[in-house]
């Protein structure tokens, strides 16, 4: 049984048209609006997993927005194996009673898109929102959004944007989305830097061939623990990520670094509340058990 540190679900499409179709067509290679993103379907999706995170949006400046009371519903559709995480706009002027409903939600933890909302990570209401969330034990999830969009500031995405709060706030937990894209080095590099920061891999388990020259490295560079299963669902189903991530071998040339079984199976089976935490759902496991010592390329 495995885990998956990153999905979406919404009921209703126009909760983010027009401002995200471009980029969701891209990674979904099809409509965006055409994907199955129910409730129901990602209950079924995680049914397999011994849990997964469910994100929240919120965009103000793209008028996008999938709000507490809707990922808390995702949530009750299977609260065996989800936790759900309130997507917040730091620029928003209620982003602080925002972060407080958030618990009356049991939502662990918070979704940022630096990129789509227009704020760097070290904007000064930025700042002031990492320090609550370190405070309250919340990790913070840098949503994979913003790169392809054309209107959004795409140094926000990078990184290294992460840099300087993830220094002043060492015990705050922070998950790079999507490996980074198109940054995987960038993002390994700040995984070497900071060991409070995670990363996952939604954006490459469609593009096998990208993903295992990006775990060989961070095998290399000894952080192979900081990448988290990530499926981006509906864009990708859990199975078919967890496939790609065990199965990344097959785009191995003869000469070129492989992973042992070892270390692909302890990725997929990474406990993804353990390593943020934050509690798990009913069926993830209390308490966190090593997997077994990965081995070098």
């Amino acid at each position: 049984m495995a885990f998956d540190s990153l999905t979406y679900a919404w009921n209703h499409s126009e909760l983010l048209r027009p401002a995200l179709e471009g980029r969701f067509a891209t990674d979904a290679h099809a409509g965006w609006s055409r994907l199955d993103t129910s409730f129901d379907s990602l209950a079924q999706a995680v049914h397999p997993l011994k849990g997964a995170i469910v994100c929240g949006i919120h965009c103000v400046t793209l008028g996008v927005r999938v709000p507490h009371p809707d990922i808390a519903a995702a949530v009750a559709h299977d609260p065996f194996r989800l936790v759900g995480f309130a997507g917040i706009d730091p620029l928003a002027h209620d982003w602080s009673e925002q972060l407080a409903q958030a618990s009356t939600f049991n939502l662990q933890g918070i979704c940022v898109a630096p990129a789509a909302q227009g704020i760097h990570p070290s904007h000064p209401e930025a700042m002031k929102l990492w320090q609550r969330c370190e405070a309250e034990g919340r990790p913070v999830i840098s949503l994979p959004l913003g790169a392809s969009i054309g209107s959004a500031p795409i140094d926000f995405a990078r990184p290294s944007a992460w840099d300087e709060p993830a220094r002043r706030f060492p015990k705050l937990k922070i998950v790079i989305g999507g490996f980074g894209w198109p940054w995987t080095d960038e993002c390994l590099a700040m995984l070497t830097r900071h060991s409070q920061l995670f990363t996952e891999t939604s954006l490459l388990v469609a593009r096998p061939w990208r993903l295992l020259p990006a775990l060989a490295d961070a095998q290399s560079l000894g952080v192979l623990q900081q990448i988290l299963p990530g499926s981006g669902f509906p864009f990708h189903t859990p199975s078919a990520a967890l496939q790609s991530i065990l199965t990344v071998n097959r785009w191995a040339n003869e000469a070129g670094p492989r992973l042992s079984p070892v270390s692909l199976r302890a990725i997929t089976q990474r406990n993804i509340f353990h390593a943020l935490g934050i509690h798990p759902p009913l069926l993830a496991p209390k308490e966190f058990t090593p997997p077994q010592a990965e081995e070098p390329l």
